[in-house]
């Protein structure tokens, strides 16, 4: 009795092995992903020269008998070079959704960190492209400013008079007693020093290349590094800076110029809507793409979507003037194809894709 009661139970467990082995999952399972566009960074570099002049302008004919070249506060602008960065960026307008589920649940897609497809039946391209970021460096100036930043104290000593009374072999006398305290120098006190300083150095550059050791190349180009910052304080300076812009232009339309900024040498960068300022237009055109184009409509079976991406030229001018042209892939001005899910399936294919274009890459056979 024991013996059947065991089989029984041997048997009742093989049964119920068998039922979750043969159980069909029909929960359905969808994944979404997008499609790229191509967005260009065009970084501008620009330099700007602002004319300051001496904080002591008015005294230098005076003291070193010259008149200085600046004697108002200005700056003109140029516009150095453009450098342009694709960005792959996504195409809110071309998002996608596949079922895996029943015949198509054995597929197997990778995406990328934006949702961009990278591969279908493998794992997919391990290299993704990032946007580059652009930081401008910041300048320091050299600036000098005498009255905050000078060799010699910006206070002097003065005496007051003051006068109290003493006994003196018995007698009461009016003694004077001077009372020191310090005050801030006057205008024309540091003028004076600074034309002192000038021509000590001056001095020191004459005694040093004149003595009979000579004096190293390093020393005499400091000396002069120094005149010239106590010379600008009468005659002014010239400051050189250079700014980065990165503006952004995303392609829609071929042979269709678009303002990507204004500019003014007088006050650099302007505003979309400043007329006064001149226009630097952007545009693509030449476009090329291959294929025979986008299939007519029809019932198709569920496919994996992706871009036949265009090829064009790259160009921006300022007027007749052509500052950059390069040719460039612009995968929004293709068109769309689709891969049917049944055929990487049943023929077990592996598909890679550029996940920047959202264009094949490369087909191969598994088996």
């Amino acid at each position: 009795m024991k013996r059947i009661i065991l089989f029984m139970s041997c048997g009742l467990l093989a049964l119920s092995a068998a039922g979750q082995r043969g159980r069909t999952v029909s929960t359905p399972v969808s994944v979404s992903y997008l499609l790229p566009k191509i967005s260009f960074n065009v970084e501008v570099s620009m330099e700007r020269v602002e004319l300051i002049p001496g904080p002591f302008e008015e005294y230098a004919e005076r003291q070193l008998g010259t008149r200085p070249a600046i004697t108002g506060r200005g700056q003109s602008w140029r516009v150095k070079s453009i450098r342009v960065t694709p960005v792959p960026v996504p195409d809110a307008r071309r998002a996608y959704t596949i079922n895996a589920s029943g015949e198509y649940g054995g597929i197997l897609l990778s995406l990328s960190p934006e949702g961009f497809l990278t591969g279908a039946g493998a794992a997919g391209a391990a290299g993704v492209e990032r946007p580059i970021e652009y930081v401008a460096p910041a300048r320091a100036d050299g600036a000098i400013e005498y009255a905050r930043f000078g060799i010699e104290s910006t206070q002097k000593e003065v005496l007051d008079s003051n006068f109290s009374m003493m006994e003196v072999e018995g007698v009461a006398r009016r003694v004077w007693d001077p009372i020191e305290r310090r005050v801030l120098k006057e205008r024309e006190e540091y003028v004076q020093e600074i034309t002192d300083q000038i021509f000590a150095i001056r001095q020191k550059r004459l005694d040093a290349l004149t003595s009979p050791g000579g004096i190293p190349e390093g020393s005499v180009k400091a000396l002069d590094v120094l005149e010239e910052a106590y010379l600008s304080l009468f005659l002014g300076r010239t400051v050189t800076r250079e700014e980065t812009r990165v503006f952004t232009y995303t392609p829609e339309k071929a042979g269709e110029a678009t303002p990507l900024f204004r500019f003014s040498e007088a006050r650099g960068v302007a505003a979309r809507d400043d007329v006064s300022a001149t226009p630097y237009l952007i545009e693509v055109d030449n476009v090329v793409v291959p294929g025979e184009g986008p299939a007519t409509e029809r019932e198709t079976p569920p496919g994996l979507t992706y871009r036949v991406p265009a090829v064009a030229d790259l160009r921006v001018f300022k007027g007749d003037n052509k500052l950059f042209e390069g040719r460039c892939i612009v995968p929004q001005l293709g068109y769309l194809k689709q891969f049917p899910l049944d055929v990487i399936g049943n023929e077990g294919l592996s598909i890679e894709f550029y996940p920047a274009y959202g264009s094949i890459k490369s087909v191969t056979r598994n088996r």
